[in-house]
């Protein structure tokens, strides 16, 4: 099986889903995109500013549970899909393998959902898209919600750092270790589901 280059999302997120957005009408609905843009950037540059790429961590996990479950996997770096008529485009890609695995990144981040004051949890989409080596045939294709368990119909949904719940933005921030930590073993729960249903 082939691997082609997996990327860091395009769409982090920290989103709360009540808070001032609940106060109704134009106000409150700018009030609370405006903040939740400003903490989002904040997340991403302090997720910039350290080590882990869950990017990274997607291709080492994918290859290493495959490889257990005996099924070789290479990893094409520099081979992605093109865009043509709007469609995921695979013709330009060359390989000898059988089968050609493209997975991506959805939104990655932290949700607060509910009433006020619910606390945040992780949540990241994980798209897994199965091919065939040589016709480019779409044999499989899920994706995965991993975490906070949101209304996405017809995604497969992982349970994950059940534990790893932060009561505000500011305590999400001051151990952001531990809140990488949580999106990480959820990207971990993912490959393991994805692994277990392609193999």
């Amino acid at each position: 099986m082939a691997l082609l280059r997996i990327t860091e999302s395009q769409q982090f997120r920290i989103s709360n889903l009540s808070g001032l957005s609940a106060l109704g009408g134009a106000i409150g609905g700018v009030i609370a995109g405006s903040l939740q843009d400003n903490r989002t950037a904040k997340f991403v540059a302090a997720y910039n500013a350290g080590t882990t790429r869950l990017s990274s961590s997607l291709v080492t996990d994918l290859q290493s549970d495959f490889t257990a479950k005996g099924t070789q996997i290479s990893y094409l770096a520099e081979e992605f899909a093109k865009i043509k008529d709007n469609a995921d485009d695979y013709s330009h890609i060359q390989t000898d393998k059988d089968a050609i695995l493209s997975v991506w990144f959805g939104p990655v981040g932290y949700i607060a959902d509910g009433v006020l004051n619910v606390p945040y949890e992780p949540w990241l989409i994980i798209h897994v898209r199965l091919l065939h080596g040589k016709t480019k045939q779409i044999l499989s294709q899920k994706t995965y919600s991993a975490g906070y368990k949101a209304k996405l119909e017809g995604s497969v949904f992982v349970q994950c750092s059940k534990d790893s719940r932060f009561d505000t933005f500011e305590k999400l921030m001051g151990d952001f270790e531990e809140s990488i930590k949580a999106l990480s073993e959820c990207e971990k729960a993912v490959v393991q589901q994805a692994v277990q249903d392609l193999i």
